[in-house]
């Protein structure tokens, strides 16, 4: 009998998020170098390290998370 994994679903969508957030902001960071205003580029790329780091954290979450439940 074939034995389904736990929290399929929710492992699946969890990375495709992830992946959005890396690719949405390398994205936002390229396009800041376009910014006219030298302030606003500065926000953006802060915003877009921000949200790339809280993938990471997400990943380490999951990492931690299906070490223990097994």
């Amino acid at each position: 009998m074939i034995k389904k994994a736990p929290f399929g679903a929710a492992r699946a969508a969890l990375g495709c998020g992830v992946l959005f957030i890396f690719f949405s902001g390398i994205f936002g960071i390229l396009l800041s170098f376009f910014a006219n205003d030298p302030a606003l580029a500065s926000i953006i790329r802060k915003r877009c390290i921000i949200g790339i780091g809280i993938g990471i954290v997400m990943v380490i979450a999951w990492k931690i998370y299906k070490k223990y439940s097994e």
